[in-house]
């Protein structure tokens, strides 16, 4: 499943692709670790994994930092010691998502995921057939994201599609993207994205979107994330306008170190229209923020702290 760049201003020079020379320099040492890791036994490798990403967050300070700044904004700990704790345990769950990425279907098998959260929510996943219609999932970049879109489709029956940003490597991404996807779990481009995903709501298929980044002022709406303003992307807002299939705001909790993992459930989101169109979007928009939140508080150290969120801390666009 994955999130989200800001169209460029039309005065701008665009950004020049990279050099077939810099796609393989950044793909081979890429492929080396690559392989090595599918090599390694799960806690092997989770150990190796932990001890670079120690070594990133004492290195490249502007992302720790940033990540402290923003526990400490969002209210989670007053205590900056604390903060640095879910900090420094936030990188820790990205580097285990790392492995997992790369060992996924060496790993991956329905009973390694169990339930939890609003009962009808519940349901409306594990319930599959003709009742059980399509749904809208919106998700965040929490524990374990790239589990969620297959594995959302084998216990529905009911096949996924999600968008994704273009790797800025094409090499990477097809390694990236053969665990990804199946033939139940598909992937639509960001660029023009939205009427695929219209297109796949209409066929009766479920689609899933990452909507915990900041959103430029083109594609988003003011709303707030843990008591303080933000922008976030309205695109799923419009698609359940347009169409009345309901949303449901889910994240994928790890459990422990042995690829368990929980998916938790938020409320159903239905909403009628009240014929004001601007209130609408940023009332649904609003809505699905406040379900990601509530989900994310419960364990906030499994949640990726260093992105760029909120209005009032950053000179976002």
């Amino acid at each position: 499943m994955n999130t989200n760049a800001t169209p460029q201003d039309s005065g701008k020079r665009k950004k020049k692709g990279k050099s077939l020379f810099r796609i393989w320099v950044e793909f081979i040492p890429f492929w080396c670790l690559y392989i090595f890791i599918r090599m390694l036994p799960l806690k092997t490798a989770y150990s190796l994994s932990r001890f670079l990403f120690k070594l990133m967050f004492k290195i490249d300070r502007k992302h720790s930092d940033r990540a402290i700044k923003h526990i400490l904004h969002a209210g989670i700990t007053a205590d900056k010691n604390e903060a640095v704790a879910i900090a420094g345990r936030s990188y820790d769950n990205f580097s285990q998502l790392l492995v997992e990425i790369i060992k996924f279907n060496q790993l991956y098998s329905a009973d390694k995921i169990t339930y939890a959260g609003n009962p009808e929510s519940i349901r409306q996943v594990l319930e599959s057939g003709k009742d059980n219609l399509n749904v809208i999932i919106i998700t965040a970049h929490y524990g374990n994201w790239e589990l969620a879109g297959t594995a959302w489709a084998e216990k529905s029956g009911i096949p996924m599609v999600s968008i994704m940003r273009p790797f800025g490597n094409p090499l990477i991404g097809r390694y990236i993207l053969q665990n990804r996807e199946s033939g139940i779990h598909l992937s639509v481009p960001k660029d023009g994205g939205i009427k695929g995903l219209l297109k796949a709501l209409k066929e009766g298929k479920n689609i899933a979107i990452l909507a915990d980044q900041h959103a430029g002022s083109k594609e988003g709406v003011e709303t707030f994330f843990f008591g303080q303003p933000c922008r976030t992307h309205s695109s799923p807002a419009l698609l359940h306008l347009k169409t009345g299939v309901p949303i449901i705001p889910q994240i994928t909790r790890r459990i422990d170190d042995n690829f368990n993992f929980e998916f938790v459930v938020g409320d159903i989101i239905r909403y009628t229209p009240t014929g004001d169109k601007l209130k609408d979007i940023q009332t649904v928009t609003q809505m699905y923020t406040t379900g990601l939140e509530k989900l994310i508080a419960e364990k906030p150290e499994q949640w990726l702290w260093a992105h760029r969120r909120w209005l009032n801390i950053h000179r976002n666009r």
